[in-house]
């Protein structure tokens, strides 16, 4: 059960302690809302813009080192810039660089540098792509250059459909040398490259296998396959984050290490009937890839254990190129039509919650943000003692763009005793600005009176129609008392008694509840533990226990588990194998014990039963149930999959909720 941590000091304490104990209180309600941050089943809806026309020829691909210029690149040798991608009608410079020539790739490490490379060899380097002046420089004798990327100044990384990789120090400059290494087949065809800094790069090739270096200007490269002979057509790495690569069949795979020696790879399909031709990462955590049927499909989390993807239609019909994404939640996109399109993640949502904590002279403001995968540029409490507000603290720390609602806070001291004052939060990104409403409290009378701090929790099965009660953790007459419920941290309307009657809008969500005591010292909220509601026994929610996909192979069924990082006591975990429409026929089982954070791969074997089954026809249908631990000490249905048994048996399938069957 986790409380919101009070002064250590009580009400004889000096207001340095009262202050330091605030801002320790305003970190022990970043770390709750870390803990409680719902899990995202995809990126934040983005809003695409009709496309536009810019090019009388099919751009082949786009770079955008900020919102303020764009480059993109055409199969005519044409590089075309702009200096406002954001406007409604962005005005486009085209600069003819390579005649006749297909350019293929480009990449801009800054406004001041930007590199394209073509279909025989060249490079073309600009210090000021938006005056459209571009130097050639001769670096693959004559070969196709497939992908280019710049992470910095200080180097950019080139790969070519041989097998190939070149690399300067100095790219910049026209006549600085590219060095040259050969990391893989030449058949095998190098499609694209990607950086997240200048020592972690990845590149991939025609045959389902990625390269990673973290020293690619010397040359040294380790690959591995990773897409089952499927050709992986592009990759893009976010600076700290992950790399993301997009193959020929739909799917996404993602690796949290891909420059390392021991590089793990998961595969998530994500684009069923498409075939994707460009992704790009942003360090904000969103990824976006599009395909040949211009589709966007979105991830902020890619590489999860469990991954969310959602798609949205942006050109509709049309073969999408390239695409740019930046940071601030602009994703810039080209189609082979010779036209331009862009859009932005909504503007951050933003709740003011009511104070941690008001003393004498010192109160603790908190509120809740969804930066909605963009960084966030500011986000602040504005209060004083009336609606004008006047004075303004910035948040202890700004929220993580892509973990979706966290609870933020900001401690202020010096206020005058037994006096109202007023306060909101505001937050904005580049995409607009967020502002809470308005809450008020009272700051105390008297300091020789100890604050009450509550320790609330939540008594009830977490269930849509079940009654759930608020334990205050109080002293019974010790101080007054209010309520409120919050499902993922907002507070739910109308919602402030003691109890709280679940209802089918909670299905799939955290609930909470909140305790403010009162008393003569001043006021203390604290928030309870999270419960959460299941959707038809399904759990979909963040720190619980996950269930992979199920996979049989050589007479066991193998499903891959991780125990929730908020079970301290460990997971119990109890597996059954049953025939599919067949009644009560079992097939096998387990039960195993995890401990918290575990991750481990559970073989279910088959018995006598389902072995004299198989045999017999050779493929069976079954149902696979996972039951245990949910998190903390709720224990629940945690998935429940169809399996095929059998030589010819796949993954499970999916009940198009994310969730296998």
């Amino acid at each position: 059960m986790r409380r919101a941590l009070g002064p250590g000091a009580q009400g004889t304490a000096t207001l340095g302690a009262r202050v330091l104990a605030a801002a320790a209180l305003a970190a022990a309600v970043l770390l709750a809302g870390a803990l409680a941050a719902p899990l995202a089943l995809g990126a934040s809806a983005l809003r695409w813009s009709a496309p536009s026309p810019i090019d009388g020829q099919g751009l082949t691909a786009i770079s955008c080192p900020s919102e303020s210029l764009c480059v993109a690149v055409d199969g005519a040798g044409h590089a075309l810039s702009t200096l406002d991608p954001t406007a409604p009608a962005p005005s486009w410079s085209p600069a003819a660089i390579d005649p006749g020539q297909s350019l293929n790739s480009v990449s801009c490490a800054s406004p001041t540098l930007c590199v394209a490379v073509d279909g025989r060899g060249e490079a073309f380097i600009s210090a000021d792509p938006g005056a459209g002046f571009w130097s050639p420089a001769s670096i693959d004798a004559g070969r196709s250059i497939t992908g280019v990327a710049c992470p910095a100044a200080s180097l950019c990384v080139a790969v070519d459909g041989s097998g190939r990789v070149l690399a300067s120090v100095n790219p910049a400059s026209p006549g600085a040398p590219w060095s040259s290494s050969e990391i893989d087949a030449p058949a095998n065809g190098l499609q694209s490259v990607s950086c997240s800094s200048p020592s972690s790069c990845v590149a991939v090739d025609g045959v389902g296998e990625a390269f990673g270096s973290e020293l690619p200007a010397a040359g040294a490269w380790h690959g591995r396959a990773v897409a089952a002979g499927l050709a992986l057509v592009a990759v893009s790495c976010a600076p700290g984050g992950a790399c993301v690569a997009v193959d020929a069949g739909g799917d996404a795979l993602a690796s949290a290490n891909p420059s390392s020696l021991g590089a793990t790879w998961s595969s998530t399909p994500m684009d069923a009937g498409g075939h994707p031709v460009a992704v790009s990462c942003a360090s904000s955590g969103l990824c976006v890839a599009v395909d040949d049927r211009g589709q966007a499909i979105a991830s902020d989390h890619p590489a999860a254990a469990l991954p969310g993807w959602s798609g949205s239609s942006a050109d509709p019909g049309e073969r999408l190129a390239g695409i740019s994404c930046l940071p601030g939640g602009l994703c810039a996109a080209v189609d082979a039509a010779g036209r331009f399109l862009s859009a932005r993640v909504p503007q951050p949502e933003v709740s003011t919650a009511p104070p941690a904590e008001v003393t004498q002279t010192t109160a603790t403001l908190s509120g809740v943000v969804n930066p909605f995968d963009a960084a966030l540029g500011a986000c602040a409490f504005e209060f004083g003692t009336s609606l004008a507000y006047g004075q303004s603290v910035p948040c202890s720390s700004l929220p993580s763009p892509a973990a979706g609602a966290q609870l933020v806070a900001a401690a202020i001291a010096g206020l005058a005793p037994n006096t109202t004052y007023h306060y909101r939060l505001r937050a904005s990104s580049l995409g607009g600005s967020g502002l809470g409403g308005d809450q008020a409290f009272t700051t105390a009378v008297s300091s020789s009176v100890s604050l009450v701090f509550p320790h609330p929790s939540i008594r009830g099965t977490p269930a849509v129609g079940s009654r759930l009660s608020c334990q205050p953790g109080t002293p019974a007459g010790a101080a007054q008392l209010s309520f409120g419920w919050l499902r993922d941290l907002i507070p739910i309307p109308r919602a402030s008694s003691s109890s709280y009657t679940v209802v089918g809008a909670d299905s799939g969500h955290h609930l909470q509840c909140q305790v403010t005591a009162s008393d003569a010292g001043g006021t203390a909220t604290a928030r309870s533990a999270f419960v959460t509601i299941p959707v038809r026994g399904v759990v979909a929610a963040a720190g619980e226990t996950l269930v992979g996909a199920a996979r049989y192979r050589r007479g066991a069924v193998r499903v891959p588990v991780r125990c929730s990082s908020q079970a301290t006591a460990g997971c119990r975990i109890v597996i059954r194998l049953s025939g599919a429409g067949r009644g009560p026929v079992t097939l096998g089982g387990a039960r195993v014990r995890l401990a918290r954070g575990q991750r481990r791969t559970v073989s279910v074997p088959l018995n006598r039963t389902a072995r004299r089954l198989l045999k017999s026809r050779r493929r069976l249908a079954a149902q696979l149930t996972v039951t245990g631990t949910v998190i903390g000490v709720l224990e629940s249905v945690l998935a429940r999959q169809r399996v095929l048994l059998g030589a010819v048996a796949r993954r499970a399938s999916s009940d198009g909720r994310g969730h296998r069957r």
